[in-house]
């Protein structure tokens, strides 16, 4: 009996033993439930007052999850601590309002918005209440990670916006942890004070209407809840008691990006070596200035305000229909500033700061020109640039659709040898640029157009295929595609010391039926690109005819492929490229047609040098073979030679003087640039000097031409007064 006895106190003091410390690890386990929470970033709703603990947090009804007070729940038995989903690592249930809308307007708003690439798709955020009802369609609270929005976000199923988010991501976590729950929607939470005036905003960015102050009974917050001053950023305390008791987002006007200064400094380091007025971009639609009002003159053209994704801007940050690729990579933090400035309706630059001294002096008096801190809120309506080409809209399977174009004027003195005032000049009135341009650039899909339309000079259909793993970028192309031959393709040649209309050696417009396929690749600072493409080439039309590289093209019914390589790498401000093309030409014979190019383009920060941009390129065409048909050999295989060298000089950034030079010789058969024993008219050099201004779309330049012949001079030489307009 003793024993036994002595075995039942022993159980009896174990039992009592287990018992003790119950409560304590009850309320460590709680603690390490704050800590977690806190971590998290995670608020806990104010308890409201009376005895009740029991209330759930927003949109706790419809689940059913009552969460007592931490402080009260050793006090209440009947209300455990924990929720009745053990699995959840979140301490309260998920709502639309507080966590899923907050992640979409990050992740999908730019599209899927009103005025957004996809504001014509079955899914649109229009910052309001319907925003959950729209969502709801899309999630399958039963089998929530077969919701199309999560398939749709992950790139799982076909996305025109791709991947948002990955499976592994916190993101995609949430809005599975939503749609689990139960699809809350919940309701904009009261923004609670501590004593004396410190607001402790959510942890999430707020995308609904909240009062600015607390209501009645909630300034005392929950015991546990993460609420203390510490965590609150001094600027968004601000920005919410500053703002008015009904605006609808209180830290909105505090992170708006403005054009000055961030984003234009931002700008002028990443694109300025191409796209300055000496830059290879310098024709293009877009330059850059040190001028912050100007830059963004030249900027708004290529923006769509409040819809980063349609921007043309945007796009060629990104890499899309860009000739150099990416200028930033995703997810990096200058596309997503601009992203946002865009956005956010593209405003000018940082307005001044007022008067207060604990403001941001330093930042204020770092702007370009105080005239310029307040830019109206619309820049496009009041900058008096020209518009971003013609807008035509969003349209399914088309994508977005818009109109450019480029016209020129251009008053000339002709027909003389020096002396523009000889007598038979003459005088001459022509348009060389008439081109308008549709393009559809879209981010809903990696389909891209351009078309000539005016006269068709060409036109091409890209894909741009996209591997989120892939180390390099390829863009493919069919048509009438522009030949990627030399460094500036399109109709830029400098070959023989003429450009554009007044080329001699290339097609003005070189352009053939055909496919190329781009590949591009970065190397810390390098960027190496390479060309490869098929074409309708060239033909003779007699065996023993001298080729002419500027018209004596195969008709397509009788069509010669032509298959050439072209490969470039740029370092900074220098850009150099080799290209190679060969064509069997008929007759036995075939062409080798070759050049290297090479540009320094205004380098930054070196005193003098960086006002000046110099280019200079070779060319060679050599015709051989068919020596088994009797027409080549010795004595019948001969090259044409070109080369250029131009220099320009920046005074400032919409001004600029050029001087340019080349020589050019036809059918030679001896030496390596020229055979004086076979000379003609056609061999001959240009010198060309000129002054371009710029402003906005606006061009206006001054050019003299003198054109030297080997032999048998000719009054060519020509004085030319431009006005181009390009939108």
């Amino acid at each position: 009996m003793r024993l036994a006895d002595a075995r039942a106190w022993t159980l009896w003091l174990c039992a009592l033993l287990l018992a003790i410390p119950g409560p304590t690890r009850a309320q460590s386990e709680e603690e390490r439930r704050r800590q977690l929470q806190e971590r998290l970033g995670i608020e806990k709703p104010p308890a409201p007052p009376g005895p009740a603990q029991t209330a759930p947090d927003a949109g706790g009804v419809e689940q059913g999850a009552a969460t007592p007070a931490p402080a009260e729940a050793p006090r209440s038995p009947t209300a455990p601590p924990a929720r009745p989903r053990p699995g959840s690592a979140r301490p309260r249930v998920l709502t639309f309002v507080e966590d899923a809308r907050p992640i979409l307007v990050k992740q999908c708003e730019s599209c899927h918005r009103p005025e957004g690439s996809a504001g014509r798709s079955r899914w649109v955020l229009r910052g309001e209440p319907g925003d959950y009802e729209a969502t709801v369609r899309f999630v399958k609270p039963a089998t929530a990670a077969e919701s199309p929005l999560l398939k749709k976000g992950t790139g799982a199923t076909l996305h025109g916006g791709r991947k948002v988010f990955p499976a592994e991501s916190s993101e995609y976590a949430t809005l599975l942890q939503w749609i689990e729950q139960g699809t809350v929607q919940g309701s904009a939470p009261a923004v609670s004070v501590s004593p004396p005036s410190v607001v402790s905003a959510p942890a999430a960015p707020p995308s609904t209407p909240r009062p600015a102050a607390p209501p009645p009974g909630a300034s005392t917050p929950t015991p546990g809840s993460p609420s203390s001053p510490e965590p609150v950023a001094p600027s968004a305390t601000a920005s919410a008691e500053a703002s008015p008791p009904a605006s609808p987002a209180p830290t909105v006007a505090a992170d708006v990006p403005r054009f000055a200064p961030e984003l234009h400094q931002q700008l002028l380091a990443a694109c300025s070596s191409c796209h300055s007025t000496g830059g290879l971009a310098s024709t293009s639609r877009y330059l850059t200035s040190e001028d912050s009002e100007q830059h963004l003159r030249s900027v708004v053209p290529l923006v769509a305000p409040g819809s980063a994704a349609t921007s043309v801007l945007y796009q060629r940050a990104r890499g899309e229909a860009h000739a150099v690729g990416a200028v930033w990579e995703q997810g990096s933090a200058e596309l997503a500033l601009l992203a946002r400035w865009i956005d956010a309706g593209a405003l000018g630059a940082s307005p001044a700061a007022p008067a207060p001294a604990n403001t941001a002096a330093p930042v204020a008096s770092a702007a370009p020109a105080p005239t310029q801190a307040a830019p109206p809120a619309t820049p496009h309506a009041s900058a008096g640039g020209p518009p971003s080409g013609v807008a035509l809209g969003t349209f399914p399977g088309l994508g977005s659709l818009s109109l450019n174009g480029r016209f020129d004027l251009n008053y000339e003195r002709v027909h003389y040898n020096d002396n523009p005032f000889q007598e038979g000049s003459g005088n001459a009135l022509r348009s060389y640029h008439h081109f308008l341009f549709l393009t559809r650039q879209s981010t809903e899909d990696p389909v891209t157009l351009t078309l000539e339309m005016l006269s068709l000079q060409f036109w091409e259909v890209g894909y741009r295929p996209r591997g989120e793993t892939w180390p390099v970028k390829v863009f493919a192309k069919v048509g009438k595609v522009l030949v990627p031959f030399g460094g500036d393709p399109l109709f830029h040649h400098s070959y023989g010391g003429h450009a554009g209309f007044d080329q001699r050696v290339l097609p003005v417009v070189f352009a053939r039926e055909g496919a190329t396929v781009n590949v591009q690749r970065r190397q810390g600072s390098f960027l190496l690109s390479a060309d490869a493409y098929v074409l309708a080439g060239y033909q003779l039309r007699r065996a023993d005819a001298v080729l002419n590289l500027q018209s004596d093209f195969a008709p397509l019914e009788e069509t010669r492929l032509g298959v050439g390589a072209r490969l470039g790498g740029s370092w900074g401000p220098i850009n150099v490229w080799y290209s190679a093309f060969y064509n069997p030409l008929g007759f036995g014979r075939r062409l080798l047609l070759q050049a290297l190019d090479v540009a320094a383009w205004r380098p930054r920060g070196l005193p003098v040098l960086e006002r000046f941009s110099l280019g200079a390129g070779l060319l060679r065409a050599d015709v051989s073979g068919g020596e088994q048909e009797g027409h080549g050999g010795p004595g019948a295989d001969y090259y044409h030679f070109a080369s250029y060298l131009q220099l320009r000089f920046h005074p400032s950034e919409w001004l600029y003087l050029q001087y340019r030079q080349g020589l050019r010789t036809f059918g030679n058969q001896r030496g390596r640039i020229l055979d004086s024993t076979a000379l003609t008219r056609d061999d001959g050099s240009t010198h060309n000097v000129g002054v371009v201004a710029r402003w906005r779309g606006l061009s206006a330049g001054l050019f003299q031409y003198w054109n030297l012949e080997k032999v048998d001079e000719v009054p060519d030489d020509f004085t030319r007064l431009m006005v181009a307009y390009e939108f």
